[in-house]
């Protein structure tokens, strides 16, 4: 169930729900119906998410109402259908750092699988989304990894960026986002600081599901991928980087034991269908075909 913004016909999103309570009850009532409708499939075969990633839990004022809620989803969710395998998650964007918070056995449950996501680094892989920040949005051009263009090439890319930010941004944002993205490129301008901040996040989820007792193979990746071209935007990112990035991902999820899904099949990170049911490159999907 992948609740999304409100904005001109949609009436109710994921803020109307998280906020007021009675559209909560609304959202837990169709969970219900949902998982009824699905209680006759096969649980090898069909799992039901009951809420992809849940924007709440976000600041840091020390509130925690997603475990409540998520408990709540649950009970009605199993209440419908007995047999049917669950995917739950962490609060904030099922981030790695917010699954950590949750206590798994206040769900005891034998037919579960736990989901985060991971999108990092977040500089490289939204480039150019619109609605990912106030900073992303002048940020395209980078390569992946860093260093799979010459200095020369990265240092023009970079001083694009920052010649848009000085052009674009308002002046009392600008040096903030030009202090931002340098320390951002220092984060991963060598290729094992890129492979600690990609590894973060597994490495999190692993020590979380070793201390709890669950196994790697209920755990999954639920989202991950590069944005292939952002609507409106005629920059395309070019589909060796993709490639490359959904190939070092897979590889870090494996080698924790963890199952995978990319996002997504069409749209911004399409990685079948690009806008307009136009075909995207095969890079992505030959990598994918690669693996086994």
């Amino acid at each position: 169930m992948h609740l999304i913004p409100a904005g001109g016909r949609r009436k109710i999103g994921m803020a109307q729900v998280m906020d007021d309570p009675r559209t909560f009850d609304r959202y837990v009532d169709m969970v219900r119906k949902m998982a009824r409708t699905l209680a006759g499939e096969d649980p090898g075969q069909v799992a039901f998410e009951l809420m992809n990633e849940p924007i709440v839990d976000c600041d840091s004022d020390g509130t925690s109402l997603w475990p409540d809620r998520q408990r709540e989803l649950f009970a009605a969710a199993r209440s419908s259908a007995g047999k049917l395998t669950l995917v739950l998650t962490g609060a904030c964007y099922s981030a790695a750092s917010s699954l950590e918070k949750i206590d798994p056995k206040a769900i005891p449950d034998d037919n579960v699988i736990w989901t985060f996501h991971s999108y990092d680094p977040f500089l490289l892989t939204h480039q150019g989304a619109t609605w990912a920040g106030d900073f992303i949005p002048y940020v395209t051009g980078l390569p992946y990894p860093l260093d799979a263009v010459p200095n020369a090439q990265l240092d023009v890319a970079l001083d694009t960026i920052r010649a848009r930010i000085k052009a674009e941004a308002p002046w009392t944002r600008q040096s903030g986002l030009l202090a931002y993205l340098d320390e951002q490129v220092a984060r991963m301008d060598s290729p094992d600081k890129l492979l600690g901040l990609m590894d973060a996040p597994f490495k999190r989820v692993e020590a979380w599901a070793k201390a709890n007792g669950i196994k790697p193979e209920n755990i999954t990746l639920g989202e991950f991928g590069m944005i292939r071209q952002e609507y409106g935007n005629a920059y395309v990112m070019p589909a060796p980087y993709r490639a490359a990035y959904v190939k070092d991902m897979i590889a870090r999820a494996e080698a924790h034991g963890f199952s995978w899904s990319v996002w997504s099949y069409g749209g911004a990170f399409g990685i079948v269908d690009a806008f307009n049911s136009d075909k995207v490159e095969p890079d992505v999907m030959d990598v994918i075909r690669s693996l086994h």
